[in-house]
This record gives structure tokens, C-alpha cells and sequence, in this order.
């Protein structure tokens, strides 16, 4: 048996990991019990060869023979690392000025409720390049971005970028407007805006109803928001779960027969959806199955 090369399996797994962003590269090492360091300097130059020098024979040897393993069975690197991500979470990056914080701290509690897995940056992350890679690998697992736009946000390098990125990426974008709008070309885009007699709850709505006009967004989001409603069986925050799911879900235009059939079902089985609304929680639930069969049945 040829002795192991170390010097050569670094070259190609680095080499693999060259095609990869930088989310599903932290997925794969993480997945291989590669040993963690500093992030710091070049994510792909200085990080990842780091990683790569500190791992056992094992971990190199397992990593390149599944990253050979889906290359000569024809499977792209992308659709490997597609395999990676986790269907069952839809992640939101919340982007800001560091004086909307508190706003988009407030609109995360709002979009948990629903099962969405909100990232809230801090706007000044320039001076650490360990956070920047962070910010990167977020943007790139993420499904849609959501910016709180301002004055202060229109103005902001990091804002900007992390926009740019969203949009380079193809990914979903929605605005929300805080206060008075900004002058120029973002000021007269089409946009949600806040305004004094909105709460969190219902700008968090208003940005699924636009997400669920994305094609790549409606499905992960309904499944994500049915299994949020049928399944929450506790009662802290129950009404809140409920209620939040429910509206949201009036919004999609895409809930199966399967689905209908697990909310149903949950109206019988689950105790929270009973005392809901006074009481009034089955029969939300059945209007809104009977609203959606409607509306499938005219289309």
C-alpha cells in the first residue's frame, strides 16, 4: 500500500474546496471533524489551507475520497454541496445600520415565531475579518435577505455589500423602509414601509407575504410554516405561534392536499390549536384549508 501523502491530499481537497463558497466549504470540514482555528486572513489562502494542515491522515484521506467519490460519479461539486443544506430551515439574513439594531433585534423574535431562522449583523465589521468570514458564510446559506433601509443604511459600505451580494447571488430581496424614505433611486422602489402604526409582527408579515411572490421561496416556506403550526404542542407562546403561522399561511399559494390533510389533522390532535382564539382555533384553521381549495379550484 503507497504511504500517504499528506502534502498531496491537501492539494486536492484544496482544490475541490477552490469551487465551493465559502458556507459549504465550513459545512464540509466541520463535517470531517477538521480541527478549528482563527478565522482569519484570506478565507481560501490563509483559513483553509490552516484547517487543513492541523487534520489527522484520517480526516484528509476521508475528506478527499468524498470529494473523488462525487466527481467521477458525474455529480457536480454544487449539487453535492446542495445535498449539505438543511431543506428544513428557511434562514433570513437581516440586513442594517447599526441605529436599526434594536428594529431588527424585535423583527427576529417576530420571524422565529414562524420557524424562520433570522441572522442579525452588526453593521461595523470591518475592523475583524474573523467576523467578515462569518457574514459571508451567512449570506451564502441564506434564502432571501431582508433590509431595514435608511438614510444611515444607504450610506453604509457594509449594507451595500451585503445587498450586492444577495442580488449577485440571485437571492431574494425585500425592503423595508424605516421612517421617512430616502431620496434618490432606493426611495422610489417598490418597498414595504414601516410605518408608525405597524407593529413587528406585522412588518415581519408583510416581508413573508413578499417572499412567498419568490417561486424559490413560496414551497420551503409553507412547508416550513405548516410544520411550524401542527407541531408546536406547548403552551408557551403557543397563541403567538399559532396565530402567526395561521396569517402567514394566507399568503402562499402552494399548500399540498398533504398539507391540508396535517393541518386538519393537527385541529383534532393538538390541544393548543383548540384554545386558540377563545376557542376559535379550529375553525380559523378550517377556513383557511377551505379558502386555499377554493382559490386551487378556480385556478
Amino acid at each position: 500500500m503507497d504511504a500517504f501523502d499528506k502534502d498531496l491530499a491537501i492539494d486536492d481537497i484544496q482544490f475541490g474546496l477552490n469551487q465551493l463558497g465559502i458556507a459549504n466549504v465550513l459545512q464540509l470540514m466541520d463535517k470531517y471533524g477538521l480541527p478549528k482555528v482563527l478565522k482569519s486572513g484570506s478565507f481560501y489562502e490563509s483559513y483553509v489551507p490552516k484547517r487543513l494542515d492541523l487534520a489527522s491522515p484520517h480526516q484528509l484521506g476521508a475528506l478527499t475520497s468524498y470529494i473523488k467519490a462525487h466527481t467521477k460519479a458525474g455529480a457536480s461539486l454544487d449539487e453535492m454541496a446542495s445535498r449539505l443544506r438543511d431543506d428544513n430551515v428557511f434562514g433570513l439574513f437581516i440586513s442594517h445600520s447599526q441605529s436599526q439594531e434594536a428594529e431588527a433585534l424585535a423583527l427576529k423574535e417576530q420571524f422565529a415565531l414562524g420557524g424562520v431562522d433570522c441572522f442579525v449583523a452588526s453593521d461595523d465589521i470591518e475592523t475583524s475579518t474573523e467576523w467578515l468570514v462569518e457574514i459571508v458564510d451567512q449570506l451564502e446559506q441564506m434564502d432571501g435577505l431582508m433590509s431595514l433601509t435608511t438614510q444611515q443604511s444607504i450610506l453604509s459600505a457594509t449594507c451595500n455589500q451585503e445587498i450586492g451580494f444577495a442580488l449577485g447571488a440571485g437571492k431574494p430581496v425585500v425592503s423595508v423602509m424605516v421612517g421617512e424614505a430616502p431620496q434618490g433611486l432606493v426611495g422610489s422602489t417598490q418597498a414595504i414601509s414601516w410605518k408608525d402604526r405597524f407593529s413587528e409582527k406585522d412588518v415581519a408579515l408583510f416581508v413573508v407575504e413578499a417572499l412567498m411572490k419568490f417561486p424559490q421561496c413560496s414551497e420551503k416556506l409553507t412547508s416550513l410554516l405548516v410544520r411550524q403550526l401542527v407541531s408546536y404542542d406547548q403552551p408557551y407562546e403557543s397563541f403567538k405561534v399559532i396565530g402567526f403561522c395561521r396569517k402567514a399561511l394566507t399568503f402562499s399559494d402552494c399548500l399540498t392536499a398533504g398539507q391540508i390533510f396535517e393541518l386538519r389533522k393537527a385541529v383534532i390532535e393538538n390541544e393548543q390549536i383548540a384554545r386558540f382564539a377563545s376557542g376559535r382555533g379550529p375553525e380559523l384553521i378550517e377556513s383557511l384549508c377551505v379558502d386555499f381549495e377554493k382559490r386551487a379550484a378556480v385556478a
